[in-house]
């Protein structure tokens, strides 16, 4: 039960206990009249006694009952004959509450809506308005007791409820971080307000009540009020109503509003929670721009990403067909007239070949790495371990002189695009091979794990390592962390790795010391299938 609908409840009790009081007091003197006990077959009197809602007693002095009327049997869930004869006392949830009525009747002669604990013969407890008079003998003696019973355990139940729910209301009015405030819906004046109004305002309590809206200046927009006025009389609820409101300081605040009728001692008025969503409305804003200004990067990169392209087909074709002819040229001079080169011409005319092969190494490598980041995503379950061996094996047959002890742990299942996984195995293997090229016997393992929602696999070789400073740009192309006269490469490959393994969603890096090898590690996301490996 709302606190409104309690309110109204209690009003109606009220009025029904004032017209029973009426009742109460012409059946008091029907009861006393002559000073003698009713008895059965005094016509209007026996049947008023018996047809009233009410429960009616007599008793005597002592508390023995005499007689009840047909309302008590209900009330009490006794028979008639049951009550006859009974001691009271039985009637009273405390006993002490029936020598306190019995002192304060006998001291002011009656007792009129004297409230009382009783309890029915379930044993179930009523709340009841006792309303009492004594009945004396002819000379003044005091015989006993006679009155009517009204029970109102209901009302309290409502009272109680009411009161809780007050108390809620109360709870929630004073302690919520949102403004609740209670004005009239004809003028807008405020009745109450809660400490939260007045903290975002800025005003005083005393500044507040009976004041309005328009006197406070609060609302920005001078048609606001009325909009949501019509919006209350159409829909008698309001929810997320966005308005501006002026503070005391003269800040202009967004305020998401909620609003709802009710009706207080008789007048229309309106219950409103407003939440202050500015900021909320600044960080919307900046998003929006952020959003806007993405968009413009995006555009931004995909331009970059034509003439990329544009870029790559001028390597393949505009610098390639030149440089094939140079190196054409030089191999002819160097099959038909290198008997007649001095020492100088022949190493100049070395130098040669070995540029031009040097140059298309490093077109096939530029033109590999831009295809690693327009080919297509296809996924599909790898086998990692039949995968990585197939790639140690292949690249075994390059070097078959070497003692390489390949070692491999657990390598897990994952989905990916096979082929540019395997262009990564093939380039991280490749690296462990050549770094390992000093030691007389080279160890290369093998592993992975679960980390999250990712497999980490990774390839440790006991190479010459790397500087841990240089470690940043292991991965940016072109760049070498050894000089080209100890290793040969172009330094793409590990930029080729990078791309490939960001354009899965994952991450790739590495550790190491100079002199001491090095460990390369990527992840690779389970993502949205099922995870073959557990």
């Amino acid at each position: 039960m709302s606190a409104i609908e309690g309110k109204k409840e209690k009003e109606r009790l009220l009025r029904e206990i004032e017209q029973l009081r009426g009742r109460i007091g012409e059946l008091e003197t029907d009861l006393s009249f002559g000073h003698e006990t009713l008895k059965p077959g005094e016509g209007c009197y026996r049947d008023l006694f018996e047809e009233s809602k009410d429960g009616i007693y007599v008793s005597s002095r002592d508390g023995k009952i005499l007689d009840v009327n047909k309302a008590s049997e209900e009330l009490f869930g006794y028979t008639r004959e049951e009550m006859t004869g009974m001691d009271i006392c039985t009637l009273y949830a405390d006993p002490v509450d029936r020598e306190k009525f019995q002192q304060e009747i006998e001291e002011q002669g009656a007792v009129k809506d004297y409230e009382i604990r009783l309890r029915r013969k379930d044993r179930a407890e009523l709340y009841c308005l006792l309303t009492s008079s004594v009945r004396r003998s002819l000379d003044g003696v005091v015989l006993g007791y006679q009155g009517i019973i009204h029970d109102i355990t209901e009302y309290k139940k409502a009272e109680r409820a009411l009161r809780s729910s007050e108390e809620k209301f109360s709870k929630v009015f004073h302690s919520s971080p949102d403004w609740i405030a209670i004005t009239t819906l004809s003028e807008g004046r405020f009745i109450d307000v809660n400490e939260a109004f007045l903290k975002i305002t800025g005003y005083t309590r005393k500044e507040v009540i009976g004041r309005t809206f328009a006197e406070l200046g609060l609302w920005v927009d001078s048609d606001g009020r009325a909009k949501l006025v019509e919006l209350l009389l159409r829909h008698r609820v309001v929810r997320d109503f966005e308005a501006r409101y002026r503070l005391k300081s003269g800040e202009i605040r967004t305020m998401l509003r909620s609003a709802e009728l009710i009706e207080l001692d008789g007048e229309t008025c309106i219950i409103n929670v407003v939440r202050d969503i500015t900021e909320r409305k600044r960080a919307e804003e900046e998003i929006r721009k952020l959003n806007e200004e993405l968009e413009k990067r995006v555009k931004e990169l995909l331009d970059a990403n034509r003439e990329l392209d544009a870029f790559t087909s001028s390597v393949s074709h505009d610098l390639r067909v030149p440089l094939v002819s140079t190196g054409g040229y030089a191999r002819r001079l160097e099959k038909r007239y290198a008997h007649v080169l001095d020492e100088k011409g022949r190493e100049m005319l070395d130098a040669i070949l070995e540029g031009t092969k040097k140059m298309e190494e490093l077109i096939d490598a530029l033109l590999a790495f831009s295809r690693s980041g327009r080919q297509q995503l296809k996924l599909s379950e790898i086998d990692m371990e039949e995968m990585m061996k197939s790639v140690f094996e292949e690249l075994k047959t390059t070097v078959p002189d070497r003692t390489i002890h390949f070692r491999t742990g657990r390598l897990l299942p994952i989905y990916a695009d096979g082929p540019l996984v395997r262009q990564v195995l093939v380039n991280l293997l490749s690296n462990a091979f050549k770094f390992t090229r000093p030691k007389k016997i080279a160890v290369i393992e093998v592993d992975s794990r679960f980390e999250g929602d990712s497999i980490v696999y990774s390839v440790k070789d006991n190479g010459v390592g790397f500087n841990v400073k240089n470690s940043g740009r292991l991965f940016d192309i072109f760049q070498r962390l050894h000089s080209a006269e100890d290793f040969e490469g172009t330094g793409v490959g590990l930029s080729i790795a990078h791309r490939i393994i960001t354009r899965h969603g994952g991450r790739i890096w590495a550790e190491g010391r100079a002199g001491e090898g090095a460990t390369f590690y990527f992840s690779l996301p389970l993502g949205n299938q099922q995870n073959p490996g557990k």
